[in-house]
């Protein structure tokens, strides 16, 4: 079993882990994908910790050793070999989890990311598979990347709400720690057409009793899945808490 890591633990147990002006930020940012819990047992299942046996963690950008040097879909040679359109009832099989900072993110061979570039990633299936892994990924990428709003840029459409969200990130002094952002824990593909799609994204921990989901919606532009903004400078909606994964597929990295 894969060993957690404990170096975001708060000292003494008893202290919320928000201690800087970056945290809050991405508190008022990801809402649900933070964890505001106390330290000590609360914290289990949530703290980012290496990929399971098998997987390929990559500590810093997540970018592995021969990456595409830039992200982007349909073009520069991206040619993803997932076309199943059908919604998947099961988590895809040929993933592998790339540490990134302190989260564990997904990669499919098949439905993309085929193309990383530092937090930036790019290159999908134009599958509902293709249109999961731009969803996880884009959505910490961007987040994981601030004060750098480049990855933003390149994996959110233009338009209003990207705009107040990169004053935002701007506005991050220091980077996340672990365990300050729960992980992936499942998800559930709400909505498909080749145009958009809605997913709907788990985080935390059952044994927490932290598990909670949000939608996040990915538009084809561009020869690429983006992540379609709501109004208001986030990159999903409000959280649901969950008392249980009914309904959902697990799909996790930690």
């Amino acid at each position: 079993m894969a060993k957690r890591s404990t170096g975001g633990e708060a000292a003494g147990g008893n202290k919320l882990f928000i201690a800087s002006a970056a945290v809050v930020c991405i508190v008022v940012l990801l809402g649900v994908f933070v964890v505001v819990t106390a330290g000590g047992d609360d914290t289990k299942g949530n703290s980012a910790g290496p990929p399971p046996a098998g997987s390929t963690p990559t500590p810093g950008s997540g970018g592995a050793a021969g990456d595409s040097p830039a992200p982007g879909g349909g073009n520069g040679g991206c040619a993803p070999s997932d076309t199943d359109k059908t919604v998947p009832a099961t988590a895809p099989d040929d993933v592998t989890w790339d540490l990134v900072n302190t989260v564990a993110l997904p990669r499919s061979k098949s439905a993309g990311p085929l193309k990383i570039d530092g937090k930036a990633a790019g290159c999908y299936a134009h599958t509902p598979r293709g249109a999961l892994m731009a969803a996880a990924n884009a959505f910490y990428r961007s987040i994981l990347a601030a004060p750098d709003v480049a990855p933003l840029r390149a994996q959110v459409l233009p338009g209003p709400a990207r705009d107040t969200l990169e004053q935002q990130l701007k506005k991050v002094d220091q980077p996340v720690q672990s365990g300050q952002m729960a992980q992936i824990a499942g998800f559930r593909i709400t909505s498909y057409t080749d145009a958009t799609t809605v997913v709907s994204l788990v985080n935390g921990s059952a044994s927490a009793r932290s598990l909670k989901a949000t939608d996040i919606t990915v538009q084809w532009a561009e020869g690429d899945w983006k992540v379609v903004p709501p109004p208001g400078g986030g990159l999903n909606t409000p959280g649901v808490q969950l008392t249980s994964m009914d309904g959902y597929i697990p799909f996790g990295g930690v």
